[in-house]
């Protein structure tokens, strides 16, 4: 399984995650997280659909989707973490658009604030296993 590098095949790493009503609203917080820094390679994007979630993203995010395999597809949640599922299980069902994010290159708290500026419905903070969530290193490029 290919896990990113933002997310140590070893260790794993903080992710900041945020629940958005609507597409308007995720649309205009990853605008924020664009601009003020945040790699795409860090982002990625959940939703209860598939299509949705790579709307939302276009090129400016990834999706864990994207990653599907058939093992993946045979599991349920595929490629989404159990804890970032558990977590926003309610707002998913509800149509809420999951933004989450590697804190790589920017601290926790500064993503989180970010996510409160874009009026976030709801952020949680949490160390993450190793998981196949963000975009692949091959995809990643140097750093």
């Amino acid at each position: 399984m290919a896990v990113s590098s933002y997310l140590s095949e070893e260790a794993g790493g903080v992710v900041v995650a945020a629940s958005f009503p609507h597409q308007a609203a995720a649309r205009e917080a990853l605008e924020l997280l664009r601009s003020s820094g945040v790699r795409w390679q860090d982002i990625s994007i959940v939703a209860r659909d598939r299509g949705l979630a790579e709307r939302v993203a276009g090129k400016e995010a990834w999706t864990p989707y994207r990653n599907d395999g058939l093992l993946s597809r045979l599991r349920p949640g595929g490629n989404v973490p159990a804890d970032l599922r558990r977590r926003f299980a309610g707002a998913l069902k509800r149509g809420a658009i999951v933004i989450a994010v590697a804190a790589d290159g920017q601290p926790p708290d500064t993503l989180a604030a970010l996510f409160a500026q874009a009026k976030a419905a709801a952020t949680e903070q949490w160390w993450q296993d190793p998981a196949s969530l963000f975009a692949p290193p091959e995809l990643a490029g140097p750093f």
